[in-house]
């Protein structure tokens, strides 16, 4: 469907947390976007986001009754994914294009079943990292796949987040095993990815890992969920990528996040190579593959802006359903892995 400045794309936000706020400050900051439904079961939320953009004309308690209100056109959907799973099947259902947050599902195969059902219901379906869609991450994409650093063969990332989510309430599925509210989906998995597609989205093979759990709070079957969890991912390509993440950590580190190459480096969002005279470091000034209307610095605005222009069939949804699937799968594999202490095989798909 076509949308502009002048026939603008209708969103409609379900959650309003602070991954909700965020979105709307975004969505709203872009012309070809006007956001008109809010929707979410605590009324304080919903309050708290119309305290900063008081013209959204529409704010719903249950999701479903956002989803009834025909002159939505899509729906960002900004909850967990254990509440998400049958939202974005409702919200397909009912015709509306989805941009999914993430973690994007609770195991990868739930993403193949909202791949099967967009497919026929024929709406667009996108999925959330945003910093993939900051303007310098996609000129650094841009100048691996040119060469600037050989053929990349590894990734690494370190992250700390120094928090302990609240055992009770809605952030329960944070302290919960395997349903993807640790350290590594909940808070790494934006710079993993990340580091993922500079690699070039490469499908995976293996996967080995660890985890610790400092603050455990949860005592169900599941387990608590990971505090810090280090691991290793094997590709088809041969390449790997590392992971080394805790949510709670004495000690005052940078985030790291490289993938080394052949002939060069990614470090700190830099390219660098090393000579005779030692480490030179380029300056990325090439042409980013997708050119944003306005580098606001907003977290959301670049994803959401794209996701308007895939609706409106100017670009591919990114990431799709595939790369959202792959990416699952690596995360799948690191939790199991995590979880026996065994290296965990991906068995390959024809996808």
């Amino acid at each position: 469907m076509r949308n502009d400045a002048n026939n603008p794309l209708k969103l409609g936000v379900i959650g309003c947390g602070w991954a909700g706020q965020q979105a709307v400050h975004a969505a709203m900051a872009i012309p070809r976007i006007e956001v008109v439904a809010l929707s979410d079961l605590e009324p304080d939320l919903i309050q708290n986001t119309l305290a900063a953009h008081p013209t959204i004309p529409c704010q719903y308690g249950p999701y479903q009754d956002l989803l009834h209100n025909s002159d939505i056109d899509a729906v960002y959907l900004a909850v967990n994914p254990v509440m998400r799973y049958p939202m974005v099947l409702d919200a397909i259902a009912a015709r509306k294009h989805v941009l999914v947050q993430k973690p994007h599902a609770v195991r990868a195969d739930q993403i193949l079943e909202f791949e099967a059902a967009a497919g026929e219901m024929g709406v667009t379906l996108q999925f959330c990292y945003f910093m993939r869609h900051f303007p310098l991450n996609r000129q650094i994409r841009a100048r691996i796949d040119a060469g600037a650093i050989g053929e990349p063969y590894h990734g690494r990332v370190f992250l700390k987040y120094n928090t302990r989510p609240a055992p009770e309430g809605i952030t329960r599925w944070l302290q919960v095993y395997g349903q993807k509210g640790g350290v590594l989906a909940q808070h790494a998995s934006h710079e993993f990815n990340l580091a993922w597609w500079w690699l070039g989205a490469p499908e995976p093979r293996w996967a080995i890992a660890a985890k610790h759990v400092l603050n455990p709070v949860y005592d169900g079957p599941e387990g608590p969920a990971e505090d810090y969890l280090s691991g290793l991912v094997g590709f088809a390509d041969g390449k790997t990528l590392q992971i080394d993440c805790s949510r709670w950590l004495h000690a005052d580190l940078p985030t790291t996040v490289e993938v080394f190459g052949s002939e060069g480096a990614v470090s700190n969002r830099e390219i660098s190579h090393l000579t005779d005279a030692g480490y030179e470091r380029e300056e990325v000034d090439a042409p980013a593959d997708f050119p944003h209307s306005n580098d606001t610095g907003l977290y959301f605005y670049g994803e959401i802006e794209y996701f308007a222009r895939a609706i409106a069939g100017e670009v591919a949804p990114e990431p799709d359903a595939r790369e959202a699937y792959q990416f699952m799968r690596i995360l799948d594999g690191l939790y199991d892995s995590a979880l026996t202490g065994e290296r965990v095989e991906i068995v390959a798909t024809t996808r």
